[in-house]
C-alpha cells in the first residue's frame, strides 16, 4: 500500500505553442512600453507646469522643462503610433480594443496639445 502512495502518475504534460512569433511579441512589448512613457512624460509635463511656478518665484531655466517634456512626450507617442500600427499589422491576434484605443489616446494627445499651442 505504501508503494501506492508514492507512484508517481504518469501524467502527460502538454505544451503550448506560442501564438505569436517572438519579433511579434518584442513589437508588442516595445509598443506598450512607449506608449507608457509618453503617458508618464505627458503627467511630468502637466505636474512641472503646475509646480515650477509655486516652488520658484522666478522661473528662469526652469521655464522650459513642460515643453520639453512635451517634446519628449511627442517623439515618443509618435514612434507608438508607427510600433502600433505594425502591430496590429502583423499580430495574428489583434491586441483588445480598449487597449488599443486608450494607446491612441495616449498618443495622439501631445500632437493635439502642440497643435492647439501652434495656433494660440
Amino acid at each position: 500500500m505504501e508503494k501506492k502512495k508514492h507512484r508517481k502518475k504518469n501524467r502527460r504534460i502538454t505544451r503550448q505553442l506560442p501564438t505569436e512569433d517572438r519579433r511579434t511579441e518584442a513589437l508588442t512589448v516595445a509598443w506598450t512600453l512607449s506608449t507608457m512613457v509618453t503617458l508618464c512624460a505627458l503627467f511630468s509635463a502637466g505636474f512641472a507646469l503646475l509646480t515650477i511656478p509655486l516652488l520658484a518665484g522666478d522661473i528662469g531655466p526652469l521655464g522650459i522643462m513642460p515643453r520639453l517634456l512635451l517634446a519628449v512626450a511627442t517623439v515618443t507617442g509618435t514612434v507608438s503610433i508607427i510600433l502600433m500600427a505594425c502591430t496590429l499589422r502583423f499580430r495574428r491576434s489583434p491586441p483588445p480594443r480598449l487597449i488599443v484605443i486608450v494607446s491612441t489616446a495616449i498618443c495622439f494627445f501631445p500632437l493635439g496639445v502642440h497643435l492647439l499651442l501652434a495656433f494660440r
